[in-house]
């Protein structure tokens, strides 16, 4: 479509959002900050991986499993998803206050529920609360939880909007 044919709304949803830019940067950001202030963190992760091993979990169901657990590596990626959600939650409060379009406001408000959980989920795997399927198995539930979080802002906030109550 001709831009300058295109309405004022259109014109906005097709612009280019600034905030989400400005998360991933911090995004970046937080990674170089985890990798520095974490010593050793690439030999961690090495370990990770090296230490994986094939677990029968059903009957001819093979899936890959550490053989011991890794609270460094645990807990700087706990750490590291306990600051992106935190700054998910200031993008959202930013949204609000630029009254920026419902769509990015209720994602980046089910991002922050998901990072926030995630860094949940990864704090007690490091504490060897929950082994590591049941941790998968929790990070699929978050990974539900925060699009059905979306998808529920949406509709409430559009029916809202609509006056429908």
């Amino acid at each position: 479509m001709v831009v300058w044919l295109m309405t004022l709304d259109e014109r906005r949803l097709k612009a280019l959002d600034k905030l989400g830019l400005a998360s991933f940067g911090l995004f970046l950001v937080l990674i170089g900050v985890i990798f520095i202030i974490t010593p050793n963190l690439d030999g961690e992760i090495v370990d990770l991986f090296e230490d994986f091993e094939p677990v029968e979990v059903y009957p001819n169901v093979t899936l890959p499993k550490p053989s011991s657990n890794h609270p460094v590596l645990y807990t700087a990626v706990a750490e590291f998803c306990i600051v992106y959600g935190l700054v998910h939650i200031a993008i959202l409060i930013l949204r609000l206050y630029f009254r920026d379009y419902l769509n990015r406001k209720a994602g980046t408000f089910s991002e922050a529920v998901f990072w926030l959980g995630a860094g949940y989920l990864l704090n007690i795997l490091s504490a060897e609360i929950v082994g590591w399927f049941t941790f998968l198995s929790w990070l699929i539930i978050l990974v539900g939880v925060a699009l059905v979080v979306r998808s529920l802002l949406i509709l409430l906030f559009e029916t809202v909007l609509r006056g429908y109550f």
